[in-house]
């Protein structure tokens, strides 16, 4: 008959129970309410301990708060039937905060078993550092957000680009039908100086709509040759509304350098940075914008410039006298949903998006600031080249009083009756023979019944088949047709959402008649010019 030494089988089973508690990942304490008993390697190095020695013998409040700890003294008074269902696993894992030797903390989650150690109740405590846990919780909270805040800009974009667009309509009518006062002999001095009101104040209106399409749309690179201080000291009138009355705005065009930079989105550098010089000054200074010139030397070696190639480039320096940034937050000032400001008071896109658009036009941007100093941002921009050839200038549209193709059939098609009718008078009083329709069907019959028009000038958006889809049943017939587009939608914002190609023809509404009249001109020229050389 084999004998089992018991003791020996006891003694066995608390080794292989000591190998486990060492082996395991989490820390594992056990105490009897106030002394740690046993803890684990994980226990030591989560306690910031030399050794397991360090921790046994403290009393357990000097790692756990005391709410816990009332907790776990109440499951040790229980009696063994009620320790019995806590040890089964009936309680859950709860958070708190652990307290290191070094007197840090760490975000812990534990689960607590109650058990009998030499006749008096102890608690198995298994401790789990969640640090990283709540660090992916909390990228994964942000980014939720983030996602959350750009669709309510997308949806608040949709909303301004689309009360800009019925705006623009209106717009059309109230400056059309204000020329058409002008020219009027019979317009008395006194009414006439009513109606420049009347125009002074729908283009106000127009440079609202303006700046709300400016932030719906994501604008598309147009470079020009721009003079630098001619710009900065036409938004002048801008910043200084931006600023308010606190804050004073002084103007340093030390030279005038010409830049090869996309217009608009030069302005929209402009005004990021003094929103947020504005905001950097909440109880008044001064921002000083000023533009000059510098080498890049091929041999340097600054991070800031990486990227650009050794050279000349113009500077847009814009400086504020605020608080100024520190190490951490200059960090991170062109990450796109960064931002210092209180919940809710900031998207974080300002700055990146000045960074965006200095990028794509092949400048770069410089910080440099200080806590209490005050933050001086610095954009170098590529120069104009000399002798640059003339696509680099924005075309602007000739005056023409009247048609230079007499006779010319234009159809005019606009859903909106006030505005086809200013359309159709302005081209009517330029000479040009007009037709009406009031969508693509109707255009469509009228080309049938009475032949193609010379040129069709179309609205994009119209209920029941916008432009588009009539230029190109147009085109199946007659293919060299020349077709003209207005939208109250900015080109940008067409381009976009793909309802214009890069090759169309765009009149932004409200317009004015020598706009109009000079589209047109240009577009049966360019036909005639197609033709002739096809011929």
């Amino acid at each position: 008959m084999i004998r089992f030494d018991r003791r020996e089988d006891d003694a066995e089973r608390d080794e292989r129970f000591q190998q486990l508690v060492e082996l395991a990942p989490d820390g594992i304490l056990i105490h009897d309410g106030e002394r740690i008993s046993t803890a684990n390697a994980a226990a030591a190095r989560l306690a910031g301990a030399n050794s397991v020695d360090d921790l046994i013998g403290k009393p357990i409040d000097l790692f756990l708060n005391p709410p816990y700890l009332k907790a776990v003294e109440e499951m040790l008074k229980q009696s063994p039937d009620q320790r019995r269902t806590h040890a089964s696993g009936a309680d859950a894992p709860f958070r708190d905060t652990f307290r290191r030797l070094d007197g840090s903390t760490v975000e812990v989650e534990i689960r607590a078993a109650l058990f009998m150690e030499r006749g008096r109740p102890a608690a198995h405590l298994v401790i789990r550092d969640i640090t990283g846990r709540l660090a992916v919780e909390e990228a994964e909270r942000q980014v939720a957000e983030r996602l959350q805040q750009a669709q309510k800009m997308e949806a608040v974009g949709a909303l301004a680009g689309g009360v800009a667009h019925e705006v623009n309509n209106m717009m059309s009518v109230i400056l059309g039908s204000s020329e058409f006062l002008l020219e009027d002999t019979q317009t008395s001095e006194r009414h006439r100086a009513d109606v420049h009101e009347i125009m002074n104040a729908a283009e106000r209106a127009s440079a609202v709509t303006r700046q709300l399409l400016a932030f719906s749309r994501h604008a598309a690179h147009r470079p020009q040759d721009v003079d630098l201080a001619t710009t900065v000291r036409a938004a002048g009138s801008v910043v200084r509304r931006l600023l308010g009355e606190t804050r004073r705005l002084e103007l340093d065009p030390k030279v005038m350098p010409r830049v090869f930079v996309d217009p608009g989105q030069l302005a929209q550098v402009i005004v990021n940075l003094a929103l947020n010089a504005r905001d950097a000054m909440p109880d008044g200074g001064v921002l000083t914008i000023a533009t000059g010139l510098v080498d890049l030397p091929g041999d340097r070696r600054e991070e800031a410039y990486e990227g650009l190639a050794p050279g000349r480039y113009a500077t847009l320096t814009m400086r504020d006298t605020g608080g100024g940034m520190d190490d951490a937050t200059l960090a991170h000032i062109f990450e796109p949903f960064f931002t210092t400001k209180p919940l809710g008071q900031g998207t974080g896109l300002g700055l990146a998006a000045v960074h965006g658009i200095v990028a794509q036009n092949g400048g770069c941007v410089t910080v440099e600031t200080k806590p209490g100093m005050g933050t001086t941002f610095t954009v170098l921009l590529p120069l104009a080249a000399v002798g640059e050839s003339g696509h680099r200038t924005a075309e602007p549209a000739p005056p023409a009083e009247t048609a230079t193709h007499q006779d010319a059939v234009v159809l005019v098609v606009d859903d909106e009756p006030a505005v086809r009718a200013v359309a159709a008078r302005i081209l009517e009083r330029a000479g040009f023979d007009v037709r009406q329709s009031s969508g693509g069907i109707d255009a469509l019959a009228e080309a049938d019944r009475l032949g193609p028009p010379d040129v069709v000038l179309t609205d994009l958006m119209m209920p029941g088949g916008g432009g588009l889809e009539l230029a190109r049943s147009l085109r199946e017939r007659w293919p060299s047709l020349p077709i003209v587009f207005m939208s109250g939608y900015s080109a940008e914002y067409l381009g976009r959402d793909g309802a214009m190609g890069p090759d169309d023809v765009l009149i932004s509404k409200p317009f004015s008649p020598d706009e109009l009249v000079g589209h047109i001109n240009r577009a049966l020229a360019s036909n005639q010019t197609q033709q002739a050389v096809s011929g």
